[in-house]
């Protein structure tokens, strides 16, 4: 599926990296699905920032952070992709 916000040219998503070694490791953020999301995935969905709010993940408080976890609204969003459901179930012979 391809998820699109529609009041942002390009958008940011919530996540955290840290560095081990020499490998990098990565995280996104999830907060509740919104309903554009929830018949697709509906225990979660990322968490996209406005514009206005980058600089206050990136340097904020953990309240900040937390209080920036939420959705977005389902109406600045588009979703395309397959025909539903996304996957087929292929019968199992015993």
């Amino acid at each position: 599926m391809w998820f699109g916000v529609t009041d942002q040219p390009v958008f940011a998503i919530a996540g955290f990296w840290r560095q081990v070694g020499d490998r990098r490791y990565f995280a996104m953020v999830t907060c509740d699905a919104n309903e554009l999301v929830a018949p697709i995935h509906p225990k979660a969905m990322i968490t996209i920032l406005r514009p206005d709010n980058h600089d206050r993940w990136l340097t904020g408080s953990y309240e900040d952070v937390l209080s920036l976890q939420r959705l977005y609204p389902a109406d600045r969003m588009t979703v395309r992709g397959p025909a539903f459901p996304t996957r087929t179930v292929t019968p199992r012979l015993i």
